[in-house]
């Protein structure tokens, strides 16, 4: 990869993070068709690796923000909307509006996920 392009794709991951961010900011949930209990009280759905990890492709494609539950390596829970910019060996990289920062999140450790409404 040369210098440009490397630069180009670096450009075009911080706009689409920029863009994601006012999106986040305001965006209501999307609704499952069958929502979960959990979905009706707030929390977070639950679902498979293959579920999270299809996800977070689809999203690194489409540029949406997600929002997902977390727990660290102390085992203390937190819930973040994050935008993926790549997912790679058992990690996703992406700009975490929360934190105001790009980070890289071990997939094991996401406890759900659920993407943005588009309204």
């Amino acid at each position: 990869l040369c210098i440009r392009d490397r630069a180009g794709t670096l450009l075009t991951a911080a706009v689409r993070a920029i863009r994601a961010g006012d999106h986040a900011a305001t965006a209501p949930l999307r609704k499952p068709d069958s929502p979960p209990a959990s979905a009706t009280n707030g929390t977070l759905p639950r679902g498979t690796a293959a579920d999270t990890l299809a996800t977070m492709q689809s999203a690194v494609l489409s540029g949406e923000a997600l929002w997902i539950g977390y727990v660290n390596a102390d085992g203390a829970a937190s819930q973040r909307v994050i935008a993926p910019i790549k997912v790679e060996g058992g990690f996703v990289t992406a700009y975490d509006h929360t934190a105001d920062e790009v980070r890289t999140y071990p997939l094991h450790r996401i406890t759900g996920v659920a993407e943005l409404d588009d309204a």
